[in-house]
């Protein structure tokens, strides 16, 4: 005789909980797109912040530019973003970079290179105040 075990469902339910609270959510510059997958080069990261409190940006538009090619991205609620390479061929030092925001002054846009491999990330610091009203 096939007996009833009334803890088996609860052990499915508590495996099925695990694995979808496992499951870890990505922001801004946290995860790799398909195309960081495939290509190689440098990619740029970075934070945009208020100059004088230096409290983190949300929603500052962020460019590079390399030639006639551009990519925007919007900066996430902790101010950080990230931007793809360029490709291989690309040269790193070429790419112009900006930050704007409505109702704010890019005041500096800075880039540190984290090594010094030819494919070194790029981390760029944006830092805006406010208009004077």
């Amino acid at each position: 005789m096939l007996r009833w075990n009334a803890s088996l469902p609860l052990a499915v339910l508590l495996a099925l909980m695990a694995i979808a609270g496992s499951s870890v959510k990505s922001g801004a510059g946290e995860s790799l797109s398909e195309r960081d997958e495939f290509e190689s080069g440098s990619y740029f990261f970075g934070t945009a912040r208020e100059a004088a409190s230096l409290k983190p940006l949300q929603n500052v538009q962020v460019k590079a530019q390399l030639g006639a090619r551009r990519m925007f991205v919007n900066t996430n609620v902790e101010g950080r973003f990230k931007l793809p390479s360029f490709g291989k061929d690309a040269v790193a030092d070429d790419v112009a970079i900006s930050c704007a925001k409505e109702g704010y002054n890019s005041l500096n846009v800075t880039r540190r290179r984290m090594s010094n491999a030819a494919d070194s990330p790029i981390a760029i610091d944006c830092l805006l105040e406010p208009k004077p009203q």
